[in-house]
């Protein structure tokens, strides 16, 4: 071999030498690449293994967790899968029956034997609710049958499971013992109906007190009047006059307990009416500045000229807040002190209202720290000594501060002993623009019974008492007014007098044997209706005097009220009320009848009282924000439809539809109510629980009542619709 071919065959050797090499190099990098692929797969593998440990335990955790809150609640969980005729429950259920503790399946038959009867369809209604899918959730109390007898349960549902076309698969939940709570429940609702039952109680014991008491009251009081204007020697005249005093100390007291009791019930009602301030401030003090005077006290009454005129409020209230304030300067302060009233007016950032400020000031025996905590509280007194010393029942400063909070106001005192005291009331109240002056009512210019006397002169009236001592005190008034007078002794006698014809007012007693004043009102008002007979006014004369006892009185078909004892002033401002709010509608129908609308007064304010009581245009127009336009619309739309809803009861009456007449009075409820026609929306109430009930023979009475009292209504609101056609034209001129 030569040394060109042994070089050749060597380079050629070491060449595969290198390319082998190179193969290897690179099944050795192939190796090493797999070595570390098998690597992190091997942690890839461990990482997971490790996670799902760890899931495990979690999942396990949490289910042990959820155990224990399951455990912890008392729950059995259930589980259905549909169509299966067996549900799983879990041994909750079974310790619920008092059958063996384990879990296991239950056909769906044998639950449904344990299920209390009245149960079974609000049950069954759920699950179709589920099955159905109207619905997702269902809860439903009920009762299961156990070894012990019947045991309150709840149950909770829903769908867990659908499949494609979203029929439900699978029903799981719960299921709890609710028997302590039906329990607790159950003892509340006893102890509601006790609250409840205690409550009518009281109420009813108060009405009778009140009752029985100014029953016999009013003839005491009657008779004390009658023989104080009897020829009498000075002596007589003043026993008479401690009667007199002591009677109305009497009444004061009924009344103040009489308020308490409203305002404690949440049933006394604030008005919100124009009246004149100076001209309140002054009527209201002024006996207390005799009285004053009497005991040689110096009375002052501070009115500035700054102080407006017509103000929006309750001046009924105030004047009571002021009587009892006054009332009681004048009982603790000795002879030689000073008694002073202060009036002012506060501004309010940010209102249009303004703070009435007034301040009862004295020189009395004033009112030490420690006892000023509690003065304003019902039946209290500074001490023990004050009531033997003094009198009183302790409850005019506690009347005083709930009404000024009812007025959304407060009071005030400033006292210490042997200085005197000052009372602070601060009212929040919107003056208004005033009006011009007005006639005063004939009540109003009168200062006696004798004045009053030309008034009623031939003015026959119908007096339905049973009581005869009130019966003589009343005929005896009556008489010296003028008037002819007639007696009925009850409800069904008065009727028959009111039937003879011939009476021009009624005045009713209430509370009489076998047909009451309310029955025979109510008997009267349907024969007017029946035979198209002029409304007669009646004024209810009553020893009723609890809450809600005007509005009943109202609600019958009565024109008026007044309380016994009863003063002759106020019935004497009721008569002239009632009777010339007849003849504003006795003059109204026939210029109703030749037009569509009767011409309204000048002014809202000289509306007749009945329209006043019927609709409350001033509230309707606060509500709507003082927007005339849309009282308007409203007006009109709530003319047509109380002319249509009459229409629709008076069909269903006479179909005996009970569907139909419950639909009309609940919405003429609503209606009647959304425009401040309370009285209408009273009456609608009534008809709507009349046809409820099926009781066609009130609905019948009580349609009459309404139809009056919507006639009042349609006056007002077709007054309200002419005024603004007026002043649309005026402002056009």
């Amino acid at each position: 071999m030569t040394p060109d071919r042994l070089a050749f065959d060597l380079q050629r050797t070491l060449n595969e030498l290198q390319r082998e090499r190179e193969r290897t190099q690179k099944l050795l990098g192939e190796l090493e690449h797999q070595n570390r692929e098998l690597d992190r797969l091997r942690s890839t593998v461990h990482r997971e293994s490790n996670s799902r440990l760890l899931a495990e335990e979690a999942l396990d955790e949490t289910r042990d967790r959820l155990q224990l809150a399951v455990d912890a609640a008392g729950l059995a969980l259930w589980d259905w899968q549909l169509p299966a005729t067996q549900v799983f429950l879990t041994a909750r259920w079974g310790e619920l029956l008092g059958d063996i503790a384990a879990d296991g399946y239950w056909g769906v038959a044998d639950l449904r034997e344990r299920l209390h009867p009245d149960d079974l369809e609000p049950l069954r209604s759920q699950i179709m609710s589920l099955l159905e899918g109207r619905s997702q959730r269902a809860v439903v109390q009920h009762r299961v049958r156990t070894a012990d007898g019947w045991l309150w349960v709840e149950t909770h549902g829903m769908v867990a499971e659908h499949d494609g076309k979203g029929k439900p698969l699978r029903l799981m939940g719960t299921l709890a013992d609710i028997g302590e709570r039906k329990r607790i429940e159950q003892d509340s609702a006893h102890a509601r109906d006790m609250a409840e039952q205690a409550s009518r109680a009281k109420s009813e014991f108060l009405a009778n007190i009140s009752h029985e008491v100014r029953t016999p009251l009013n003839a005491l009081m009657g008779l004390t009047r009658m023989l104080m204007d009897s020829p009498l020697n000075a002596e007589q005249t003043g026993w008479l006059s401690l009667m007199d005093s002591s009677a109305h100390a009497l009444l004061e007291l009924l009344n103040d307990i009489l308020d308490l009791s409203r305002i404690e019930a949440g049933k006394l009602d604030i008005e919100n009416l124009r009246f004149d301030l100076r001209q309140l401030l002054e009527q209201a003090t002024a006996p207390y500045a005799e009285q004053a005077r009497a005991k040689s006290l110096e009375f002052r009454l501070d009115l500035p000229s700054t102080l407006p005129q017509w103000l929006m409020g309750d001046a009924g209230r105030l004047r009571q807040v002021i009587s009892n304030l006054l009332s009681n300067a004048i009982k603790f302060t000795p002879r030689g002190g000073l008694i002073e009233v202060r009036a002012s007016m506060l501004p309010t950032l940010g209102d249009a209202s303004q703070r009435l400020q007034l301040a009862v000031r004295d020189s009395g025996v004033g009112i030490a720290r420690h006892h000023q905590a509690n003065i304003f509280d019902a039946f209290t007194q500074a001490d023990a000594s004050t009531a033997r010393r003094y009198g009183g029942g302790g409850l005019g400063l506690a009347i005083c501060s709930r009404l000024a909070r009812l007025m959304d106001g407060d009071i005030s005192l400033q006292s210490a002993p042997g200085q005197g005291s000052t009372f602070t009331l601060t009212l929040p109240l919107r003056e208004v623009q005033a009006v011009e002056p007005r006639p005063l009512s004939a009540s109003a210019e009168l200062t006696g019974v004798a004045e009053a006397g030309p008034r009623y002169v031939g003015l026959v009236v119908l007096l339905a008492e049973d009581h005869p001592v009130n019966e003589l005190m009343m005929r005896q008034l009556l008489l010296r007014l003028g008037c002819t007078v007639r007696v009925a002794r009850g409800g069904v006698h008065a009727v028959a007098q009111w039937e003879q014809g011939g009476i021009d007012l009624v005045l009713m007693d209430v509370q009489m044997p076998g047909m009451s004043g309310l029955q025979a009102t109510q008997e009267i008002r349907e024969i007017e209706t029946r035979r198209r007979l002029p409304r007669t006014p009646i004024v209810a004369v009553t020893a009723n005097a609890m809450p809600g006892d005007r509005q009943a009185c109202l609600a019958a078909g009565m024109d008026g009220y007044t309380a016994k004892p009863v003063s002759p002033q106020a019935l004497i401002q009721e008569m002239d009320r009632v009777l010339q709010a007849g003849e504003a509608r006795d003059s109204a129908e026939p210029a109703a009848a030749a037009a569509p609308v009767a011409h309204p007064p000048e002014d809202p304010l000289t509306r007749t009282a009945a329209h006043l009581e019927a609709l409350d245009v001033e509230k309707l127009l606060r509500r709507l924000d003082g927007d005339e336009a849309t009282l308007g619309q409203l007006a009109q739309a709530m003319r047509a439809d109380l002319a249509s809803r009459q229409l629709d009861l008076q069909r269903a009456l006479a179909e005996r539809d009970v569907a139909a007449a419950v639909a009309h009075a609940h919405g003429l409820k609503g209606s009647l109510g959304s425009m401040t026609a309370e009285r209408g929306a009273r009456l609608a109430k009534g008809l709507e629980l009349a046809a409820r009930s099926g009781d066609w023979h009130l609905f019948a009475r009580a349609l009459p009542l309404l139809q009056a009292e919507a006639r009042q209504i349609d006056l007002a609101l077709a007054e309200l619709l002419q005024a603004q056609s007026r002043d649309l034209f005026d402002s056009r001129q």
